[in-house]
């Protein structure tokens, strides 16, 4: 009995043991590891794998060696040189520090490592594949320090290209061609991580690439960017982006203009395209600076001015006190001199509606006048609705201060400066009166008036001329022939008698009665806010003074 009882413990035994074995070969038979944590000293010493050390870190040079266990640290495993004979596939465990063999079969395998000397590299992932381009993202880690740069060759270069940072695009790739590429570290104690080779292989489309960016144009307030792209499919959209003066843009040409950039700043502009089919250009960075603002008054003073009768222009500071006032003023005098400027259009050639000259400067402000007529006005209407003083005129509240100035767009009105007019006139006889005498009765008139647009001062069309009239009283000038050949005040402002220029030019004396029936040649003039900028030009009639604020 009790040998029967045996016999039948014993094939219960072994039936187990056999299921045993066949549960964990079926377990195992599309993943049997024969390397683990446990069996490690078993496997190594088996004889199925051979271990193959680098000999000295980046060499490449590889010895066998005795160890009969995994190396812990010096050492990072090579995935592209360890391989087995008859197919298994070996896999690294890089947090228990284990390679395991995954097959059904007996096999012998060659397991290499790489040395390092603290600094290995983890992975390297690759993103933003294109017919052109591929872009490396790179893990690494240092034990001693901080990794500091990153090192790759192609298709096994001996020259590595240097990347300070573990995000690296590769450019001017061939399209539909596989790329070998090798990459290490190194930290900031120039220790060297291992050579970590990766393939990748393009595609047949390239993302857009910008070549080259021109600047040009740089004034105190603007500069024009000009992006040089090489697409194959066509360009959607340009960006420009200023961040540090929060400044950004979008074109649908590689051209674009930045403007109301503050003077004398440096700028850093990053600039990237999008092609038709949404794809993203890298970023392209450069550096510029503006130029140093330069305002059209100093421009004028001391640029233009040197001494007087140089260029046309005289400072009136009082030193010759029998014909000249000293009003601290700088005057354009004589025939046709450099005194042109563009207002009211950034054209490339200035159109002649916005032509103007300038009279002069006057405490820090540019005055100018039109060069051409607006045309024909009454004072101020007619009969019973007619004004006698200049503060009711419709020539100054409709057609100059109302129609005229708001034909501008704001950025030219805010270069005109508010000012006060001096609208008493002169009460005197013209027969005995030189320009310096209209002067000083205009400018101790009591009547102001303060308004952006006027008239010019009869005494300014006075100064205008060759300093050989400035002591001449002003009845002989309209019947001298050379005076409008010793001006350059536009004719048809003055092409009436110098009493009616008088009464109709400019503002009349305060309650002084009218007697006109007819419409005259109307020429605005304002002065310029000190703040407006000289940008370039030269003053004549075809490349006049441009400015800006």
């Amino acid at each position: 009995m009790n040998k029967k009882i045996l016999l039948i413990s014993s094939v219960l035994l072994t039936l187990s043991i056999i299921t045993i074995i066949i549960f964990n070969n079926m377990d195992n038979k599309e993943n049997n590891i024969i390397s683990n944590v446990e069996k490690d000293t078993e496997v190594i010493n088996s004889n199925m794998i051979t271990m193959m050390y680098e000999t000295e870190a980046g060499t490449g040079v590889y010895e066998e060696t005795k160890d009969t266990t995994w190396p812990e640290s010096g050492y990072i495993f090579n995935e592209n040189l360890s391989g087995c004979e008859n197919g298994g596939e070996l896999e690294y465990n890089s947090i228990n520090k284990t390679v395991n063999l995954l097959s059904n079969k007996s096999d012998r395998c060659y397991v290499y490592f790489d040395k390092y000397d603290g600094v290995w590299i983890d992975n390297v992932s690759v993103t933003n594949v294109t017919g052109s381009s591929v872009t490396l993202d790179i893990s690494a880690t240092s034990e001693n320090g901080n990794i500091t740069t990153y090192y790759y060759a192609l298709n096994d270069s001996k020259e590595y290209i240097e990347s300070t940072t573990n995000s690296i695009v590769i450019n001017d790739l061939n399209k539909l061609t596989e790329y070998k590429i090798s990459i290490y570290a190194v930290d900031s104690t120039n220790a060297r991580s291992n050579i970590y080779e990766i393939s990748v292989s393009t595609t047949d489309v390239s993302v857009p690439i910008i070549n080259s960016v021109d600047v040009s144009n740089i004034t105190y307030n603007g500069v024009t960017i000009t992006v040089n792209v090489t697409s194959d499919i066509g360009i959607k959209r340009y960006y420009y982006i200023i961040e540090n003066d929060n400044k950004a843009g979008t074109s649908i040409n590689n051209q674009y203009v930045f403007n109301d950039l503050n003077d004398n700043t440096n700028y850093n502009l990053t600039i990237f395209v999008e092609d038709k089919n949404g794809l993203f250009s890298q970023y392209y960075s450069l550096n510029f600076t503006t130029d140093e603002a330069i305002y059209f008054a100093s421009y004028i003073i001391n640029n233009v001015y040197s001494e007087d009768g140089v260029n046309s222009l005289y400072h009136f500071d009082g030193n010759d006190t029998s014909y000249e006032i000293n009003d601290g003023s700088y005057r354009f005098a004589g025939s046709n001199p450099n005194n042109y400027v563009c207002f009211g259009s950034d054209a490339d050639t200035c159109p002649d509606d916005n032509l103007y000259r300038i009279i002069g400067i006057f405490d820090e402000q540019v005055k100018l006048i039109k060069y051409e007529s607006i045309g024909k006005y009454n004072w101020s209407g007619s009969g019973d609705n007619r004004c006698y003083n200049w503060s009711c005129s419709t020539l100054n509240t409709v057609i100059l201060n109302d129609t005229f100035l708001n034909d501008f767009s704001d950025y030219w009105i805010n270069m005109i400066s508010l000012n006060d007019w001096r609208v008493g006139g002169f009460n005197g006889n013209l027969s005995s009166t030189t320009p310096p005498r209209v002067y000083n009765e205009e400018f101790t008139s009591s009547e102001i008036y303060n308004a952006k647009i006027g008239l010019m001062y009869v005494s300014e069309f006075g100064f205008a001329t060759n300093p050989s009239f400035w002591n001449i009283n002003m009845e002989y000038f309209n019947s001298n022939s050379d005076l409008y050949d010793n001006t350059w005040f536009p004719a048809n402002s003055w092409s009436i008698s110098i009493e009616r220029m008088y009464d109709y030019a400019f503002v009349p004396p305060y309650n002084r009665y009218i007697t006109w029936q007819g419409r005259f040649d109307v020429n605005p003039t304002f002065y310029l806010s000190e703040d407006v900028k000289y940008i370039k030009g030269i003053g004549t009639e075809r490349n006049p003074y441009r400015i800006g604020i």
